[in-house]
């Protein structure tokens, strides 16, 4: 199974957010954020053309990330769960993905740092973080079976520029 992992996009500020009275889960993406993630999803697209499922976290950033994939992907069901949530243990994530039924690959939406501890958990059984995602960004990693811990290969990884510039 291959699952893609992307960073959301370049959201509201956190203390702007704040000042507006906003709580951090519901901070959207700025225009900027939305219009660069965009022209990533033109270049995701061109490396994954089939994707059998996309998946998110519920929090607001995320979710306006997911939308804009799932416009690129004609459409593609999204599905939203805890398991992404940035404070998500990482086995979390590898039996959702597993309980699915999904084929491969699979397009999942989250945060950082949950993101780079879950591959971390997944390509060496530590959640330590041994790569970061930029906002935007998208790794690929690959399983035999399901996902699960110290049983992933990374594949790829692209920050949000070389996304865009595909």
């Amino acid at each position: 199974m291959d699952v893609i992992l992307v960073r959301h996009a370049i959201a509201l500020d956190r203390e702007e957010a704040k000042d507006l009275g906003m709580l951090d889960r519901d901070r959207p993406l700025t225009t900027k954020g939305r219009s660069r993630m965009k022209r990533g999803a033109r270049g995701l697209a061109k490396l994954a053309p089939l994707v059998s499922a996309l998946i998110t976290s519920p929090l607001r950033r995320a979710v306006e990330t997911a939308e804009v994939l799932q416009k690129r992907y004609d459409a593609l069901p999204l599905s939203e769960t805890d398991a992404l949530l940035p404070e998500a243990d990482p086995a979390a994530l590898a039996h959702v993905i597993a309980e699915s039924g999904f084929g491969s690959p699979v397009l999942v939406v989250g945060h950082e740092p949950h993101l780079s501890s879950w591959v971390g958990w997944c390509l060496t059984g530590d959640p330590g973080g041994c790569l970061e995602l930029g906002k935007g960004g998208a790794c690929l990693l690959r399983f035999d079976g399901t996902p699960g811990s110290a049983q992933g290969r990374l594949l790829w990884l692209l920050t949000p520029a070389h996304l865009r510039q595909l």
